[in-house]
């Protein structure tokens, strides 16, 4: 959102819509449409009521290639003073990036000292980053610790099975899983839509509750459209039968299991990966409708 000036007024509106019917968390970032996406919210922000504020929850992101202590609070207070706020209920670095954490961990530590943001996080961390960023907290001394690890979590991309989300949950780290529709396709398959057939459900509603079962995993679903927007909220009410969740299991399995027991083979997948998403860059986020 953000990225086309033809759909600023739909884009807004699908938004304060949202706010009305129950949403409560905005997740944004400077890179979406280059700052774009948190000028467009700020309008919705506006419509629905400075006033009530207290209500949301807004999260927003620092590129990697804006880390550094005087980088990392500049673009802070550009992408509050873009969206309107007062203050950020949390704020991630977008990904590892190349340059010392250090820096970037003590930006923070003086935003939550100023009252501009009320929790940090990180964003698409492995295990050995999230480590790294635990060392640089301790010898810093920050205020508050990383809460939160958004990153690319579905039922058919489970890679934060082997061992992250069980090192998260070891240290209060919660999981905000992004893309969990993948770009669309996933609401398309088969068997969610034969699950969504028998429940009277729709297909998408399959895929968020299934992320949803767990209870420490946030879920951040884009949609432009009400009746999206209506069906997505709706599986906050669906619980999983056993049944279906082997069902979904099957079809979508955790490959080579034995990995997840094997730390030195996850350790070297963990290096791969991050290596590949350093080339790529960060995300530029969902871009199913």
């Amino acid at each position: 959102m953000g990225e086309s000036a033809e759909r600023h007024d739909a884009e807004v509106a699908a938004v304060k819509y949202a706010l009305d019917i129950g949403y409560r968390m905005i997740d944004t970032a400077e890179l979406y449409g280059d700052g774009g996406c948190e000028r467009m919210l700020s309008h919705a922000l506006s419509a629905f009521g400075a006033a009530r504020r207290g209500e949301l929850f807004i999260i927003s992101k620092v590129l990697p290639a804006n880390m550094g202590r005087a980088e990392a609070v500049r673009s802070c207070e550009a992408s509050i003073k873009r969206l309107g706020c007062e203050y950020l209920d949390l704020y991630f670095l977008h990904s590892r990036g190349q340059l010392p954490l250090e820096g970037t961990v003590r930006a923070f530590d003086e935003l939550l000292q100023r009252g501009l943001v009320r929790q940090i996080g990180v964003s698409n961390f492995d295990v050995d980053e999230l480590a790294m960023w635990r060392k640089t907290e301790e010898r810093v001394g920050i205020r508050s610790r990383a809460k939160v690890n958004q990153l690319l979590y579905r039922m058919d991309q489970r890679g934060v099975e082997y061992g992250l989300l069980d090192y998260q949950r070891a240290h209060g780290i919660q999981m905000m899983a992004s893309e969990p529709l993948g770009t669309g396709s996933l609401p398309k398959h088969p068997l969610l839509i034969e699950l969504g057939r028998e429940r009277g459900v729709s297909p998408a509603q399959i895929a968020l509750a299934w992320l949803l079962r767990e209870p420490d995993v946030i879920v951040i679903p884009k949609a432009a459209q009400p009746q999206h927007i209506e069906d997505n909220l709706r599986a906050l009410a669906l619980r999983l039968s056993p049944e279906e969740l082997n069902r979904i299991d099957q079809t979508f399995p955790l490959r080579h299991r034995w990995l997840k027991s094997n730390r030195a083979l996850r350790a070297a997948r963990s290096t791969l990966r991050r290596v590949i998403r350093r080339i790529k860059g960060p995300p530029k986020g969902p871009s199913q409708p």
